[in-house]
């Protein structure tokens, strides 16, 4: 069959979330030609559904290359949001204003407190603070509360308008996105390109595919062993707050978390639950998070509730990224298995993928190491611990 987009320059990029659309516009500043498809809507089941936590520290219970990929990813956060701002004019409420992660209870002090000893020696500036210096910062916490760790340099972006400035940028730059196509399948051609088939038998030629289709990934079709990528259904709802009460993030490990937006609302999350590719909010869902919050952030359990919704988070069989050229394949890339930090991820990733594709030589390459594909692979050795 005749390809109908024969051009060898052109990168098609499966998935349109937020981890596609950071790739290509990486890819399309680099000056490559770039097309997405998209089988549903641009956004993605997980990236409507993120709160936008940009939080490393919260994410790990120890050092190691997962930490430093997300840290990494943190530190390119302002100049990736203010090269958006400057490009399309629209702002994602980039908000570095600082995360808490409580301790409820003297028996949850512990935990914090084991996490302090070696968060502390990555950056000095996080802080172990009693309950009152912990309410200083969040006048939620109007509840006993014994302790809480401070990480000053963290916080959170919105998800949607993040989602909407990318695409935004995207399309002043004229990169194409096709929505309504399913791509099924993947395979070499001899001559070095890649055929993309989509679930009309359409065929689309391709110098480079990248797979960020999210937790659809592993349906598609492959050369060698499949990239195992399972959905989590993440239910999650927002409350509208009066004024600027709310300051900041707030962690309550290990039920759930809230995050207070500029826009006047208050993102409260979440749940994880397997129940295959399906989404749905449930009041037992909702209780598992919302509950807690009656010990000691009771206040929000009054406030108008604005709305209710979930997404599909997708997560690798060890719940790190997984980030690369397939081994024997190396044109085609995958960027997937983001699970709860996609958003957070986002700037990494885009960077060091655009990288790879246009064959150039990256500082951020060896941080990519530990998330290569090949750990999956036959004979590869043991997954990376988180």
């Amino acid at each position: 069959m005749t390809s109908l987009h024969s051009s060898q320059e052109e990168i098609l990029v499966v998935g349109g979330g937020i981890i596609g659309a950071t790739i290509s516009l990486a890819l399309s500043r680099r000056g490559a030609s770039v097309r997405i498809l998209e089988r549903a809507e641009p956004g993605g089941l997980a990236t409507h559904a993120a709160a936008g936590i940009l939080g490393p520290m919260n994410e790990t219970d120890r050092p190691g290359p997962f930490l430093d990929l997300m840290r990494q990813s943190l530190a390119l956060y302002p100049e990736f949001v203010a090269s958006l701002v400057e490009e399309t004019g629209l702002s994602p409420d980039l908000a570095l204003d600082g995360i808490l992660q409580v301790a409820p209870t003297p028996a949850d002090r512990a935990e914090l407190e084991r996490r302090h000893l070696w968060q502390r020696a990555i950056d000095p500036e996080v802080a172990f603070l009693d309950g009152p210096a912990a309410r200083e910062l969040e006048p939620a916490l109007t509840g006993p509360l014994d302790s809480a760790l401070w990480y000053p340099k963290e916080g959170h972006v919105f998800a949607p308008r993040l989602i909407k400035a990318l695409f935004g940028a995207l399309t002043r730059r004229g990169v194409v996105v096709e929505q309504g196509v399913e791509v099924v399948r993947v395979r070499p051609e001899p001559s070095g390109t890649l055929a993309v088939l989509d679930n009309t038998g359409r065929i689309r030629n391709a110098r480079a595919v990248v797979l960020a289709a999210g937790a659809a990934l592993s349906a598609i079709g492959i050369p060698g062993p499949p990239v195992r990528i399972h959905p989590v259904n993440g239910q999650i709802l927002a409350v509208r707050s009066p004024g600027s009460f709310y300051r900041r993030v707030v962690f309550y490990p290990p039920h759930g978390y809230f995050v207070p937006k500029r826009d006047g609302t208050v993102v409260i999350g979440a749940t994880e639950e397997r129940i295959g590719g399906r989404t749905r909010v449930t009041p037992a869902g909702l209780l598992e998070f919302l509950s807690p919050l009656a010990g000691f952030a009771p206040g929000l359990l009054s406030l108008p509730l604005h709305h209710t919704w979930s997404g599909l988070r997708p997560c690798s069989d060890d719940a790190l990224p997984v980030l690369g050229p397939l081994p024997d394949c190396p044109n085609l890339f995958v960027a997937g298995g983001h699970y709860r930090n996609g958003i957070l991820l986002a700037p990494v990733t885009g960077e060091i993928l655009a990288e790879m594709i246009m064959g150039q030589d990256s500082p951020l390459a060896s941080l990519a190491e530990p998330f290569s594909p090949a750990r999956f692979m036959k004979d590869s050795g043991q997954p990376h611990q988180k």
